[in-house]
């Protein structure tokens, strides 16, 4: 008889459970995903590099970039490995990525101009530190991989709050 109880107990324990998170999946996953830190709450890359500043840059954008692409000029692989889009349409807020070069480089689109040419800031292409700006011209674009930042949900999560 105590393990017919103990059994009839456990099935509507158990049935209680499947109901409230099968009712409220939606819920459960919400709460789920606020725990999760903010992927781009740290930033790993050097300071002063070219890397540093596009990290911020997306950060400020409230989307987010992979931490462990390296050097610049990994950054178009370790992209598309981590599923990011890697092509050769640029587009405002998405960054251009050049292997040349002892460490690569990456530049953040602040806009592509009526011409196709695009203007771009970075940091360490004129001197150690220094962020500039310039103007990729039409005929250049093709020379470069663009990267295309993912949303960050943690941005997303406070702007909905």
């Amino acid at each position: 008889m105590k393990k017919l109880i103990s059994a009839g107990v456990m099935l509507v324990v158990l049935g209680g459970a499947t109901y409230v998170a099968v009712d409220h999946q939606d819920e459960i996953e919400h709460y789920i995903e606020q725990m999760k830190p903010d992927p781009m709450a740290f930033n790993p890359y050097d300071d002063g590099e070219c890397t540093d500043y596009v990290f911020e840059k997306v950060k400020d954008d409230g989307n987010m970039i992979g931490k462990s692409w390296g050097d610049a000029k990994y950054w178009a692989d370790k992209a598309e490995e981590a599923g990011y889009t890697v092509n050769q349409q640029p587009k405002a807020s998405s960054l251009l990525q050049s292997p040349r070069g002892e460490e690569g480089h990456v530049a953040y689109i602040e806009h592509v101009n009526d011409d196709g040419s695009l203007y771009v800031t970075e940091m360490n292409y004129v001197a150690p530190h220094k962020v500039t700006s310039r103007t990729i011209q039409p005929q250049q674009v093709q020379n470069y991989h663009y990267i295309h930042p993912k949303e960050n949900p943690k941005t997303q999560d406070t702007k909905e709050a």
